[in-house]
């Protein structure tokens, strides 16, 4: 039978900036959700492959590596957050919190678009920040389910030289056994930049604009929201396999800069990891 563990399970959110794009530098919008956690406790590792795509606003796919941990130590639980790590600190059913400390590769000139290559590169920066989550069961309304709505809130703020502001993600999760060896989550989330965060990403200045890119002075808002489902399912009491398919859509200034309208407002992620758990 999966054991739920279920506020071990919280999404992992966001991700607009899941991974913030491992060797090109692209941006991938929506949130990952393949931090979930394995179906019993322990510790455990998984690698994989997902395609997203470049930056947020493209509409070029890539692929990119994933990979994932979680690791009980005497402190707290430690598990990936995009390309970073977030210590859980409360060893408790009910609640969930601690730092997030993870890597921001930015934007360069790699990515396919030559006229947003050209824009000045955002440089690749630490962000830190806090996380807090919980859960209830279904049954405690009255309602004859098993299932779990599970939700959490992250802010991290830029600590280096990179973007320079803040970002914050929410998301709102049901976890449902469908048989002993099968989890389905669905989930919807949302990321919010801040003016310095958004206008990094999606502003245009006068003297980078061009025929092809004009200018645009972006505000702060909502820059994402994403429908989710993962899969994840037991192999044997080693092996599990996760899988997760995401649909986000450009909002706010995000969705009106010029930098997104060379794109396309709509965002997918696809990916699977497999895992052993030790």
């Amino acid at each position: 039978m999966i054991k739920l563990n279920y506020l071990r399970s919280l999404l992992s959110a966001s991700q607009a900036q899941i991974l913030r794009m491992a060797s090109t530098g692209a941006l991938l919008s929506g949130a990952l959700l393949l931090s979930t956690q394995a179906l019993s406790a322990g510790a455990s590792v998984g690698a994989g492959l997902g395609i997203t795509t470049e930056f947020t606003g493209s509409d070029e796919l890539t692929v990119i590596p994933i990979a994932e941990f979680e690791i009980p130590t005497k402190i707290g639980i430690l598990k990936n957050d995009q390309l970073g790590a977030q210590l859980d600190l409360v060893k408790n059913t009910s609640l969930d919190t601690g730092p997030i400390i993870r890597f921001n590769t930015g934007r360069n000139d790699s990515v396919t678009d030559d006229v947003v290559a050209a824009l000045p590169e955002i440089e690749g920066s630490f962000e830190a920040g806090w996380f807090i989550g919980s859960g209830f069961k279904v049954s405690s309304l009255g309602l004859a389910s098993d299932a779990i709505v599970i939700g959490r809130l992250s802010v991290v703020s830029d600590i280096g030289d990179g973007h320079g502001g803040t970002v914050v993600n929410g998301s709102l999760g049901l976890v449902m056994d469908v048989s002993e060896k099968l989890r389905l989550i669905p989930s919807v989330s949302f990321v919010h930049g801040n003016d310095e965060y958004t206008n990094a990403f999606y502003g245009v200045d006068a003297a980078d604009a061009s025929a092809e890119l004009g200018s645009f002075n972006a505000s702060g808002g909502i820059e994402t929201a994403q429908i989710a489902l993962v899969g994840i399912q037991q192999i044997n009491p080693r092996w599990f396999v996760k899988g997760i398919a995401a649909y986000n859509t450009l909002q706010d200034d995000a969705a009106e800069s010029s930098i997104a309208r060379r794109g396309s407002d709509d965002q997918i992620f696809a990916g699977f990891t497999v895992n052993y758990r030790y």
